[in-house]
């Protein structure tokens, strides 16, 4: 079940977050990352890029290997009579893959400027993992939102280049 969910989620960023320059298609996901000991958003592609698939039942598909993952874990937030759910300051726990199936995030920094949101559907990265950054960021989860965190194995985030030194322009 978990594999089929996080389909649907890059089904839902096919439409969203994909950035096609001539043969190659990228996957843009907004990461959080530290510098000089403060979170901050960028924008990745993810690479390599989406490819078409030979694979029996899903032949001329777009596929996009997501690097190895493990101890992936499943979070469900209280729906607490509608009221979002505050994470408070704090780092990542892994530097991970964050997939929101239902719900969304709204993401900020305390000590830099901007932030971004994510809808069910949509996929972060976050890598400000405690030790590379004071205050971390801070995450504001609509109720009864669903999400998976996928750690990379290592701490080692999923190849890509950083496309800019801000949050991803939304589409």
């Amino acid at each position: 079940m978990l594999f089929h969910l996080l389909l649907l989620s890059l089904g839902t960023l096919l439409c969203h977050g994909l950035n096609q320059g001539g043969d190659a298609s990228n996957l843009i996901v907004n990461a959080i990352v530290a510098k000089n000991n403060i979170s901050v958003a960028e924008c990745w592609a993810i690479e390599p890029g989406f490819a078409a698939s030979n694979v029996t039942g899903t032949v001329g598909d777009l596929t996009l290997h997501l690097g190895n993952i493990e101890n992936a874990v499943y979070i469900i937030i209280p729906n607490d009579h509608g009221k979002p759910n505050n994470g408070g300051l704090h780092n990542g726990a892994h530097s991970q893959w964050v997939f929101a199936l239902t719900g969304g995030v709204n993401v900020s920094f305390p000590d830099a400027p901007g932030g971004f949101s994510v809808s069910a559907g949509g996929i972060f990265i976050s890598t400000d993992v405690q030790g590379t950054s004071t205050n971390g960021h801070q995450s504001i989860w609509a109720a009864g939102s669903i999400f998976i965190q996928a750690p990379f194995p290592d701490g080692v985030a999923v190849n890509h280049t950083v496309i800019a030194n801000h949050a991803c322009e939304e589409k």
